[in-house]
């Protein structure tokens, strides 16, 4: 009996130790005991966010601005927008394509060992199976390839009738595709946990209001709710940065057993938020304030030019020419016969004189004699 309960408890050690340990190895068989995923794997995704939040923003805010315009199209939601002299379609060349260089540096380029191998080579105790330090960047990576197919839809769109709504609809399965892979992400410790779960909130709510704006098209604030939900995105990947990377003493949580950093990052998230809302704000007031000005310049533009097109205008400018005319002309010709009072004045000037003045009445000009 003893014999056996030993023999029992042997064998419920190991599996005990494996329900309770982070449950990856290395390919030597050793446990995998750091934090997973890297410092440019979580960076990296929110610099995209950040350019491609505050794109979508100037881009909603013109189209927002310009329909409030006397003659100005009506706003309708879209998956891409142009930028100054830029083009719309450049959005989504970069959609298709710019992701891919993410792919490269979070599978190869941002590592000293190159190529993140998925599975142990031949010849390792653990060969065949999964690599567990590399699980995390390939979770990363496949973050990716939804929104490269986004955009190639976008750019088939281009050149094909495609049914109304397809663009957002892929764009909102590949914000879809990136909350699962988060939802899903294997979490370690209470902050790790916390941390992966607030930034699978962010993805989300902009899915979420994605799919509002195939709904609602022409619904301004759900368009600027896409743009919060990215610009929060992108605000949280820096945090998780700082938080899960730099080791800062706020942040350690003793391998589990401090609480303490767990309960703030609600904390932080909320900050954010205010933060995020705010910046939007003051954004959309310098555009509110810069087409005031320029609608005020136009307005005052198109008044001058109506002043010069009016024909009112210039019959009252040729009348005072007139007057300025036949003014000097009876006033050059009475200084005349003033100045020389004894003079013989030629017959033939005191007929063109009469004839003219002859001509003035008959005609009715503003000319007075």
């Amino acid at each position: 009996m003893d014999a056996t309960d030993s023999m029992a408890g042997m064998d419920m050690a190991p599996q005990q130790e494996h329900n309770h340990g982070h449950g990856m190895y290395f390919c030597d068989g050793e446990p995998v005991m750091t934090e997973g995923g890297s410092w440019i794997g979580h960076f990296m995704p929110g610099v995209v966010f950040l350019l491609w939040g505050a794109h979508w923003m100037q881009g909603i805010y013109r189209k927002y601005f310009d329909s409030r315009r006397p003659k100005g199209p009506e706003y309708r939601a879209q998956t891409v927008h142009g930028l100054a002299r830029v083009p719309a379609y450049v959005e989504s060349w970069c959609k298709a394509f710019l992701p891919m260089i993410a792919i490269s540096l979070e599978l190869y380029f941002a590592h000293k060992g190159g190529w993140r191998t998925m599975v142990c080579p031949a010849g390792t105790p653990r060969a065949g199976h999964f690599y567990g330090p590399h699980m995390g960047n390939w979770q990363h990576a496949s973050m990716y390839p939804p929104f490269i197919l986004a955009g190639l839809v976008d750019l088939v769109g281009y050149e094909v009738e495609l049914p109304y709504g397809t663009q957002q609809v892929f764009l909102f399965m590949a914000f879809v595709c990136e909350t699962l892979l988060m939802a899903l992400h294997k979490k370690h410790t209470p902050l790790d946990t916390a941390v992966h779960s607030v930034l699978m909130y962010t993805m989300a709510v902009t899915a979420l209001f994605v799919l509002l704006e195939l709904a609602q098209p022409r619904n301004f604030l759900i368009s600027c709710g896409r743009v919060f939900g990215t610009l929060l995105q992108s605000a949280w990947f820096f945090a998780a940065t700082h938080i899960m990377f730099d080791h800062a003493p706020f942040w350690d949580e003793e391998e589990g057993e401090d609480m303490g950093p767990a309960m703030f990052v609600p904390v932080v998230f909320v900050a954010l938020i205010v933060a995020v809302l705010a910046a939007m704000m003051l954004v959309f007031l310098g555009f509110n304030t810069y087409y005031k000005i320029r609608d005020a310049q136009g307005a005052a533009y198109e008044r001058a030019g109506l002043l010069e097109d009016d024909p009112r205008h210039a019959h009252s400018h040729t009348h005072s020419h007139s007057h300025a005319h036949c003014g000097a002309g009876a006033g050059a010709g009475a200084g005349a016969a003033v100045a020389s009072p004894g003079a013989a004045v030629p017959l033939s000037t005191f007929a063109s004189h009469s004839s003219a003045a002859a001509h003035t009445h008959t005609h009715g000009t503003s000319c007075q004699v």
